[in-house]
């Protein structure tokens, strides 16, 4: 089990807001907007539970999404934090 700080132990970690890219599959070039957002939303899911990325996403707001097909990309400003110690590979405590 992953021992988390107590919740009255506020950490100071980075956070900011940046913007991420992707590149769009051959397969998603034909997708609707909703199967985008859906894909993406799983991209940045699987992001959070990788113990080798080192941030937190939030998922981007309603206007923070631009999908250009002829750069074949999809890009999202997001909010992040760095992810605590103890959610990284290695060194759970």
């Amino acid at each position: 089990m992953v021992h988390q700080p107590p919740p009255d132990e506020y950490d100071h970690r980075e956070e900011g807001c940046s913007l991420f890219e992707w590149p769009l599959s051959d397969e998603a070039l034909h997708m609707g907007a909703g199967e985008l957002l859906d894909s993406l939303i799983d991209t940045i899911r699987r992001l959070n539970a990788d113990p080798q990325w080192d941030r937190t996403l939030i998922f981007p707001r309603f206007g923070d999404v631009v999908v250009d097909r002829g750069r074949r990309q999809i890009t999202a400003r997001c909010m992040w934090k760095i992810k605590a110690d103890y959610q990284m590979k290695g060194t759970k405590k």
